[in-house]
């Protein structure tokens, strides 16, 4: 899960703070600010772009509602996460989400144990016992590691993950061989268009964590906007590094 940071409320040409009637009215300003992908699964959204309130509007009794018109509360998601996520009460302090949290610690795809076909989140490894519970509660809350194999099949992300692996798999060979042949610059600018256009970054950060002139060019906003960039120590090799430390205890 891509860790984005969206900016804060877009202004108008006065420097006033904007302000819709309707919610599907940031679309356009949500696609400049961070594509138009799942903030969940990473997936590119082709048509129907689904605006995703964070903070449901209408939660159950008890809970409190997030602001169904306001730019901190929105995001684009998927019809799959949408839908699992649904009107679930939202605690940041029982989830990861990706304009909280470095959300690329606490996930991992791989391939299912028992399914070959599919490629599931799962928690990452090493996670103290807090982190795995969070990170157990955001894969379930958005239905992460369904795998739907009716005939009226609705959910497709496991398929879409698989060939994510497959195509980061080729992409970091054919990189190897670019970067052999002293190509690695225009290589990467490739890898960045490639991975546009598959989503699922968790997955291009992973394979080339190691590979400066790719993460250089995955972190450009001018041409993948929205990647939370305090998440990353570039002076470290652009080592994956903790979010808003001052959000509890065992944050990521």
């Amino acid at each position: 899960m891509r860790p984005l940071d969206k900016g804060s409320c877009p202004t108008d040409e006065t420097g006033d703070p904007i302000s819709v009637h309707d919610y599907t009215l940031w679309r356009k300003r949500l696609i400049d600010r961070i594509g138009y992908y799942c903030a969940y699964c990473n997936m590119p959204l082709s048509h129907s772009l689904q605006m995703e309130h964070v903070v449901p509007k209408n939660p159950p009794a008890g809970y409190t509602s997030g602001n169904p018109l306001g730019w901190e509360n929105m995001l684009f998601a998927c019809g799959p996460c949408n839908n699992a996520k649904g009107n679930t009460p939202v605690d940041f302090n029982d989830y990861y989400f990706p304009e909280n949290n470095n959300t690329l610690l606490p996930f991992q795809i791989r391939i299912h144990p028992n399914h070959e076909d599919a490629a599931i989140v799962q928690k990452a490894e090493d996670l103290e016992l807090i982190q795995q519970s969070k990170a157990e509660n955001t894969i379930a809350l958005l239905g992460l590691a369904n795998i739907d194999r009716r005939n009226n099949i609705v959910d497709i992300r496991w398929l879409k993950r698989r060939d994510a692996l497959v195509a980061v798999e080729s992409a970091f060979t054919l990189y190897q061989v670019a970067k052999a042949a002293g190509h690695a610059h225009l290589a990467s600018l490739s890898m960045v268009q490639w991975a546009k256009g598959i989503g699922f970054f968790g997955l291009w950060f992973e394979k080339f964590r190691n590979e400066p002139e790719v993460m250089q060019a995955l972190l450009n906003p001018d041409i993948l906007p929205g990647t939370a960039q305090d998440c990353f120590d570039a002076a470290d090799g652009y080592k994956l590094q903790y979010r808003n430390l001052h959000r509890g205890i065992n944050p990521i």
